[in-house]
């Protein structure tokens, strides 16, 4: 792991920081809103959710108090819509003398992330694959936002209860993928510098030489939060146990319960699926083409020449489950699920897919 630039910084240069980003860069990062901590817009970092802590089960949420400045884990929200917005209009036709004119439209707009975790770290870098790195035909609306990206990451010292991240393979410290890391200890902050951009933010910033003892103090903490998490997949072999499953009957028991309703594919980080839709203005003579999220689990989503593959619900959390399993590996290498445990927080079925990996493969 190449590390360009290492220093200790106070909370006073942690708040340097922030403000430094602000000048350039439209900051995003955790806040709390109507009583969750989510993705939003923190003016300063005062506004982010120090000394709380989520509180989570399946079907489950609430915010508590905590110990540290990053006592809290991860956002209830991923950060993927700052990368694969919701909506975006990448498109406009103008009708000019009888022809038409299309205009592709890129993104100019330059975004920092102030607090992302491992989890959605390696989210990112998986959506890398699939619209850039191993994809044959890169997007450019992606491209463009991930060019102007700058990301401080920060070592998760504070998972949450639903949280399996280590189960994927996922350290709570990242190697790769920041701008600058920040891990918190006693007596401050240590910022890792990992590229050029980082760097020349973090040369701005008074600070300290990091000693020995101050990353022994950070593996403590590290080796700390790695035994608070209980929740557990068993990968070996993941993807063939799946296959040799995908006929059992264990699907259709979890298709009785599971509402079909979404929310586990707009919360998860990799989830990318998406539709065009054509919005037409006939009178001023224009058009515009926008992308929109889609879900496998909506009825429509598998329909084939006016012929829905995967009518039943059952249908639809097996595709789900078996791409993040093991279609994802085939695809790309790797498995599509980060173990951030927002599915199962937000499933208002109660399914954890923990618990629905182990018996379907039992």
């Amino acid at each position: 792991m190449l590390i360009i630039m290492e220093r200790l910084i106070s909370l006073e240069g942690l708040s340097e920081l922030f403000e430094l980003l602000k000048q350039e860069y439209t900051v995003y990062g955790p806040v709390i809103e109507n009583g969750f901590i989510t993705t939003g817009r923190p003016e300063s970092l005062s506004q982010l959710p120090s000394g709380f802590i989520s509180v989570e089960e399946k079907n489950s949420y609430s915010i508590s108090e905590g110990e540290g400045f990053f006592s809290y884990p991860r956002p209830a929200y991923p950060y993927k819509r700052l990368v694969h917005p919701p909506e975006y209009r990448f498109m406009e036709i103008k009708k000019d003398n009888g022809d038409l004119d299309f205009k592709y439209v890129l993104p100019e707009e330059k975004i920092a992330i102030f607090d992302i975790r491992s989890c959605d770290l390696r989210g990112l870098a998986i959506l890398d694959d699939v619209f850039i790195n191993k994809n044959s035909y890169p997007d450019a609306v992606y491209s463009r936002l991930r060019e102007n990206l700058f990301i401080v990451a920060v070592t998760c010292t504070s998972p949450s209860p639903v949280c399996f991240c280590t189960s994927m393979g996922i350290d709570l410290k990242p190697e790769d993928g920041y701008d600058i890391l920040l891990t918190e200890v006693d007596g401050g902050f240590i910022a890792e510098a990992r590229t050029q951009k980082g760097t020349e933010v973090l040369s701005q910033i008074d600070g300290q030489s990091v000693r020995k003892e101050d990353f022994k103090k950070a593996e403590t903490r590290i080796n700390k939060a790695r035994e608070k998490i209980q929740r557990k997949v068993n990968t070996h072999k993941l993807p063939e146990r799946l296959y040799a499953k995908i006929d059992d009957p264990a699907w259709e028991e979890t298709g009785k319960r599971c509402l079909a309703c979404g929310s586990c594919t707009q919360l998860c980080p990799t989830c990318f699926c998406f539709d065009v839709v054509e919005e037409n203005d006939p009178v001023n003579g224009t058009s515009c083409r926008v992308r929109v999220h889609d879900s496998c689990f909506n009825p429509s989503f598998a329909t084939v020449h006016r012929f829905n593959i995967r009518q039943s619900i059952a249908s639809r959390y097996r595709q789900w489950l078996m791409h993040k399993f093991a279609y994802w590996v085939d695809q790309f290498g790797s498995f599509g699920c980060v173990g951030c445990g927002r599915c199962i927080t937000w499933c208002p079925a109660s399914i954890d897919i923990t618990e629905e990996i182990e018996r379907i493969t039992d």
